[in-house]
């Protein structure tokens, strides 16, 4: 028989043996069932001990137990005595864990109430600013956190550094903040293969295609068995052969940009790591969903046992059929949205394809050269659509598409949000098409992302206009003055503000992702008057025009709901949108 079970509540040295033997215990196998024996034996004897409330709360999380470890903390913490900031701590990691991100806020805010000296909780707090909306602070907040470890903590430096590029991640910071910030993390500690995966994949997409290679070969001599440091090294070598043998192949970087590829697999890989992906989506959808709707989904169907699989396409399809094979036809309404989309099964998937496929020239809304795939359908001639870029478009014949979400996950999210779970994305939620709800601008029938960018302009950066304009374009590059030097934004975006208020933002067709659907239905590919006609139906006015012969450049623009929208074709294309508040040159 052991010292602990001789324990009596009088027996102090006893008491104290079976604390010692808990701490030591829960260090070395935290979810043992002996742990909660000690911890119980001793607050049997001194209930009072708050440290020994936070080991058995501390033993129940690692058990999974997270109901129990709550109110283990949140008594600890009504007690307000020196073990106060420990439970704070550990239940903002327990929202942060519950993606309650408000709730994460309020405990970093409480810890800072009591302990400023702490550069991890600074860090925690930016962390939690960022991940609920307060974006700028929270990221400015992670600098200073890391810049307090520097002067207090030098030895800790490393590890606040890769700290704060993973929580820049974690909060979908734009790749101009976090590549430089990974850099910083990676000289102080090469070890950090989690950050340098990621930053490899960052250098990929702006392009950096050498330098994606030479992390990459250094990486895989650490762990030459690991696939996604195979599948970095595999795609960098691919862009770089085609950037070497682009003029026999006719292919430029443009060209490359233009299909977004790399950028749809830069977006998969970074939700896959954080948790935001598809098939997290769809686990989480499945503990919420309602009773009427689950009855009406049909079970899974792996996909190796789908005929012909290899026409379901692999973009989002194949996750959606191995969820739930399809739903009832009629049975959209389930879902308890506006419109009553329901999903399609295999079946129905592979046998439209063939559809399609045998008589192209009488499905004119379904090109050929391009990437989609029908996923959900209102039985009535319309479809969610996923297209390049993983954007989720509805399609109804003879419209433009209409952007309903950045991506499948993210409709997803949103339902789970809809049906009372935990979503874990940053907000306001990144997307890059505007909610199908816009109002149309006053005076046309314009709706969606024009709308978004309209309603922006003259807006402060602190307004609900200026975060959904960015929402649009994280990766924009923002000037402080409408007359600063303008520089060739990475994301093909430009906003430019006068006295902290938005004045014109430049839209780059080139570079921009998603400018084809800055003016839902502009044919992009074709020449100035069909789209001249296009926005002079829609309420806009030719202001002025001018043509620069020695660039090839003819710029017009048009009066258009008390703004002015400018449209730039260059060489007979069109190389620029831009919108602008009325009062100032617009020219580009």
């Amino acid at each position: 028989m052991t010292n602990f079970d001789r324990t009596v509540p009088g027996d102090v040295d006893a008491v104290e043996r079976s604390l010692d033997l808990a701490w030591e215990l829960f260090a070395a196998q935290p979810a043992h069932p002996r742990v909660a024996e000690l911890a119980l034996r001793v607050l049997a004897a001194q209930p009072e001990r708050s440290s020994v409330s936070l080991l058995l709360a501390n033993h129940r999380e690692v058990c999974g137990e997270v109901g129990e470890a709550r109110r283990l903390y949140l008594q600890v913490a009504g007690r307000r005595d020196r073990q106060f900031t420990n439970a704070a701590r550990a239940l903002r990691h327990l929202a942060l864990a519950e993606h309650d991100h408000p709730e994460a806020l309020r405990w970093a805010r409480a810890v800072l109430g009591e302990e400023h000296e702490e550069w991890a909780d600074w860090m925690e707090l930016g962390f939690a600013q960022a991940l609920c909306g307060e974006h700028e602070d929270g990221w400015h907040q992670l600098d200073e956190a890391v810049a307090l470890c520097s002067r207090t903590k030098p030895d800790e430096l490393p590890r606040a550094l890769g700290q704060r590029a993973a929580y820049l991640l974690g909060s979908f910071a734009p790749l101009d903040r976090f590549i430089p910030t990974a850099e910083e993390a990676i000289r102080a500690d090469a070890a950090n293969s989690w950050v340098a995966l990621m930053l490899g994949w960052s250098y990929l997409v702006r392009y950096r295609f050498a330098d994606a290679e030479q992390l990459g070969l250094r990486l895989l001599r650490e762990d030459p068995t690991e696939e996604l440091l195979q599948g970095l090294m595999g795609t960098a070598r691919t862009m770089l052969r085609i950037v070497e043998n682009a003029h026999a192949q006719d292919i430029t970087l443009e060209d490359i940009r233009r299909t977004g590829v790399i950028e749809l697999g830069w977006r998969q890989l970074r939700d896959q790591m954080l948790g935001t992906d598809l098939p997290s989506a769809l686990a989480a959808l499945d503990d919420v969903l309602p009773a009427g709707l689950r009855a009406e989904l049909r079970p899974g169907t792996p996909i190796s046992e789908v005929p012909e699989s290899d026409e379901l396409g692999s973009l989002v399809a194949e996750h959606l059929v191995a969820w739930h094979d399809g739903q009832r036809p009629g049975s959209g309404a389930a879902w308890g949205l506006a419109e009553p989309f329901r999903l399609m099964s295999a079946a129905e998937i592979i046998a439209m394809n063939a559809e399609i496929e045998a008589d192209p020239a009488a499905h004119p809304d379904w090109p050929e050269n391009e990437v989609w795939e029908q996923v959900m359908t209102d039985d009535a001639g319309a479809y969610l659509v996923a297209v390049a870029l993983g954007a989720l478009v509805k399609r109804r014949p003879g419209h433009p598409d209409e952007p309903v979400a950045e991506s499948m996950a993210d409709w997803v999210w949103d339902r789970v949000a809809a049906f009372g779970g935990r979503d874990p994305r940053p907000a306001p939620r990144r997307t890059e098409a505007a909610p199908t709800d816009l109002p149309a601008v006053p005076g046309t029938s314009l709706t969606g992302v024009i709308a978004t960018m309209y309603a922006a302009l003259g807006a402060s950066e602190s307004s609900a206009p200026y975060a959904a304009l960015r929402g649009l374009f994280p990766d924009s590059t923002v000037r402080p003055g409408a007359l600063d030097p303008v520089d060739r934004s990475p994301g093909g975006v430009d906003i430019a503000l006068l006295d902290g208020l938005v004045k014109k933002i430049t839209v780059d067709v080139a570079l921009c992702p998603t400018a084809d659907r800055v003016i839902s239905g502009l044919d992009l590919d074709g020449q100035r008057v069909p789209v001249d006609a296009y926005v002079r139906e829609r309420g806009a006015v030719v202001h002025n025009s001018w043509e620069n012969p020695a660039l090839g450049e003819v710029t017009v623009n048009y009066d258009l709901a008390e703004h002015r929208l400018g449209l730039q074709w260059k060489t007979g294309r069109l190389a620029r949108i831009f919108v602008s508040a009325v009062g100032r040159s617009t020219h580009g």
